[in-house]
């Protein structure tokens, strides 16, 4: 990670799923070393402490912000749902040579695709790569005491293209994480591959207009944004804070989208943070993603431009953004 951060770096940003965030002071070791301590990483250290953490896994998000997934001793991601019961929502696995044609995973990840199979024969989830997704086959195994059979891994031709597109090889390790269903009931799951160095592959990390002659206006206010499979989890993208405080986007109530001729109306949204009980410039549009990935073909890791068209914005009820 140390060659990920600025040379002079003295404080990183740590982001968990509950969107909770840790400042953590980064000490130099030498020229190519650092050593994270203080008593931000004791209280992290405190908080994760009965999940028996093994490994970190730390994904840049910005210079020195990383998005953070905690993995106990078993290689899995354990969170809290909704009614404070813990749930294995991930897990850590090494590639092997059989990978390419089938990939164990843990029942217990994989649970809720046991669930639906007592009810229907649906045998497809879909896995988000960094480069590529793909609908598979899931794996069941039976036995006298479960005849319907237990989930257990992935598998098929749809399997096979996900790993050879995805550039996965038997150094790697992989971290499946569960997204939830979508509206279409698919059951989704996202896959970060990491190399034998233990560097994540990503995905795409520039702007790339995808409408045809589609003119940006530089000198309209605008921001650019990763499409991040967390977004169709959480049905929320959040708005860069200084964008909301310079162009004092907490006084919308709504955002049309407009992709080309395709055009959404969206909810915006303040999240608040009981640390800072006065800071209302955590926005975030709140819909159905997954409805707008289908029908504009957007994509997991795409980074979005979202340009403020202000001769279609109303003060006080709706901004307008033409987004590519």
């Amino acid at each position: 990670m140390a060659n990920q951060l600025p040379r002079k770096c003295e404080v990183i940003k740590l982001v968990d799923y509950t969107d909770f965030k840790y400042k953590i002071a980064v000490q130099s070791i030498g020229h190519k070393s650092k050593r994270i301590n203080g008593p931000e990483w004791t209280r992290f250290v405190e908080t994760y402490r009965n999940n028996k953490i093994d490994k970190l896994c730390l994904k840049k998000l910005k210079e020195a912000k990383f998005e953070l997934n905690v993995l106990n001793n078993e290689g899995l991601e354990i969170r809290k749902d909704g009614s404070n019961r813990d749930y294995v929502h991930g897990c850590l696995i090494q590639a092997a040579e059989e990978t390419y044609c089938k990939q164990h995973l843990p029942h217990d990840l994989l649970k809720l695709l046991s669930q639906r199979r007592l009810k229907i024969d649906n045998l497809i989830a879909k896995v988000h790569g960094p480069k590529q997704s793909s609908k598979v086959d899931v794996h069941y195994v039976f036995s006298p005491e479960n005849k319907k059979g237990l989930a257990a891994g992935f598998m098929g031709p749809g399997w096979t293209t996900f790993c050879f597109e995805n550039n996965i090889e038997e150094s790697c390790q992989l971290l499946f994480q569960w997204m939830g269903s979508t509206p279409q009931d698919d059951f989704n799951f996202t896959v970060k591959v990491f190399n034998k160095d233990e560097i994540a592959i990503h995905g795409e990390t520039k702007h790339h207009c995808s409408r045809t002659n589609h003119q940006h206006h530089k000198r309209c206010p605008h921001y650019k944004k990763q499409f991040e499979y967390h977004v169709l989890e959480t049905h929320s993208l959040t708005i860069p804070r200084n964008f909301v405080r310079e162009h004092q986007l907490n006084d919308y109530r709504r955002v049309m989208l407009s992709f080309g001729h395709v055009k959404f109306l969206v909810q915006m949204v303040v999240r608040r943070d009981p640390r800072r009980p006065d800071d209302n410039n955590h926005l975030v549009m709140h819909t159905d993603w997954q409805r707008i990935m289908d029908q504009t073909g957007i994509s997991v890791g795409k980074k979005l431009r979202f340009e403020i068209v202000e001769e279609k914005s109303v003060r006080g009820e709706k901004i307008h953004f033409e987004v590519c």
